[in-house]
């Protein structure tokens, strides 16, 4: 015959898995938020290094560009990305949150060596992250795209491109503004650019502090995040 447990016993057992329950969630909860959740983030975008097939034999290096070969306005192209990334604090664990999109647009006009125009749109309506019901919130309920749709840094300066050698990374700090939220405010990034072909890559990445652009954050949220850009420009017909 099975003997019963006591109510007491019963009683003192619920009790204890409840507590253990709860120290789970509100501990384990967090580090398993960070583990899994966030542990698939993309790195940071940057230029890719040239493939080994397109790596050139050891002999004299690449001439550099005539400036007259990059005269135009150039394009962005597909194979483009922007997005963010913004760091949170979840019971005492600290995670990362990357937000991507491939619809970016814009043009950079180039006269001899220098960058005389250029313009970046990114549609913040379309960055996604690993979670779908986050970027509901952050679209609604932080960015409201729906009344600003876009983030865009417009130079407003020349920048001095130098002599480009192909194949090469060439560093050109851009001044101009940034406006996200239907707030513009002075901004300098520094471009990583590289010409390859007939195309152009241009990296770039600046932190951007939140409210100072009218966003309100959650308290979980860090207030500076970090703006990232890769850039493909086509050249010019």
């Amino acid at each position: 015959m099975a003997i019963k447990t006591p109510p007491t016993q019963r009683w003192r057992r619920w009790l204890i898995g409840g507590v253990i329950a709860v120290i789970v969630l509100g501990v384990g909860g967090p580090f398993a938020y960070k583990k899994f959740v966030e542990s698939d983030n993309p790195p940071p975008l940057s230029i890719a290094a040239p493939s080994a097939a397109a790596t050139p034999t050891p002999g004299p290096a690449p001439a550099p560009a005539p400036s007259a070969a990059l005269d135009g306005t150039w394009t962005v192209a597909k194979g483009s990305q922007a997005g963010y990334r913004v760091n949170q604090n979840v019971a005492g664990q600290t995670a990362t949150t990357v937000g991507r999109t491939h619809d970016v647009t814009g043009s950079a006009t180039v006269s001899g060596n220098q960058l005389t125009a250029g313009t970046v749109s990114v549609n913040l309506a379309t960055l996604v992250t690993n979670e779908s019901e986050r970027d509901e919130h952050v679209r609604e309920g932080i960015l409201e795209t729906a009344q600003y749709p876009k983030a865009v840094f417009t130079l407003t300066q020349p920048a001095q491109l130098g002599t480009l050698t192909p194949g090469q990374v060439t560093q050109v700090p851009a001044t101009g503004t940034l406006t996200i939220h239907g707030v513009t405010k002075p901004a300098t990034i520094t471009l990583a650019v590289r010409q390859s072909g007939d195309a152009l890559s241009v990296q770039g990445i600046t932190s951007v502090n939140l409210p100072a652009y009218g966003i309100d954050p959650p308290t979980t949220i860090q207030p500076t995040g970090q703006i990232e850009f890769l850039l493909q420009l086509a050249h010019p017909a």
